[in-house]
């Protein structure tokens, strides 16, 4: 492998072909854009050892007939550091690793799901992952506007109570 490199590996231990994709910046690090699926957080293109790209699975070389030289892949990854535009079906990490490489973002793996379910398939499944998201927002939102309510209240009752020599009310966290 070398600076500039499209490299990938296999999600999944069991052979699913689901890969994760990242430019390599050569000093045994890569670019690439990372999902936090776990903590709900939206991806961000990241600068990271090739351990954490890679996490023990075995990273490939994608080859091109055709693509920029090495030191234009390294400026376009570095470029978009920090960058959190990620959506599953339009700019994942194999869209970003490719527009590095040639300057187009492109995912055959979005392109065969297009095959099985459509353009419109993937609209939909565009629009519900998005409603899902929105509506997870809104429930951590609203939980965080419920605890500040309940804790106004609480300071506010406490603070009415003026008469501190029966210690008599809530000792707040």
């Amino acid at each position: 492998m070398a600076q500039g490199d499209h490299i990938y590996c296999n999600i999944y231990q069991n052979g699913k072909s689901l890969y994760h994709h990242g430019i390599d910046c050569g000093n045994d690090t890569v670019i690439h854009y990372q999902k936090n699926y776990k903590q709900e957080k939206d991806g961000i293109i990241l600068w990271v050892s090739m351990t954490e790209f890679a996490k023990n699975r075995k990273i490939y070389i994608k080859k091109y007939e055709q693509c920029d030289p090495p030191i234009v892949v390294f400026l376009r990854a570095k470029r978009r550091l920090g960058e959190k535009n990620y959506n599953i079906f339009y700019n994942n990490c194999e869209h970003f690793a490719h527009y590095c490489k040639t300057g187009e973002p492109s995912s055959p793996q979005v392109d065969n799901a297009k095959k099985i379910i459509g353009d419109n398939g993937i609209a939909v499944a565009d629009n519900v992952i998005k409603s899902v998201q929105s509506a997870a927002d809104q429930s951590k939102k609203y939980i965080h506007n419920i605890h500040k309510n309940i804790e106004d209240t609480l300071n506010f009752w406490k603070n009415k109570d003026d008469d501190d020599s029966d210690n008599g009310f809530f000792t707040l966290l």
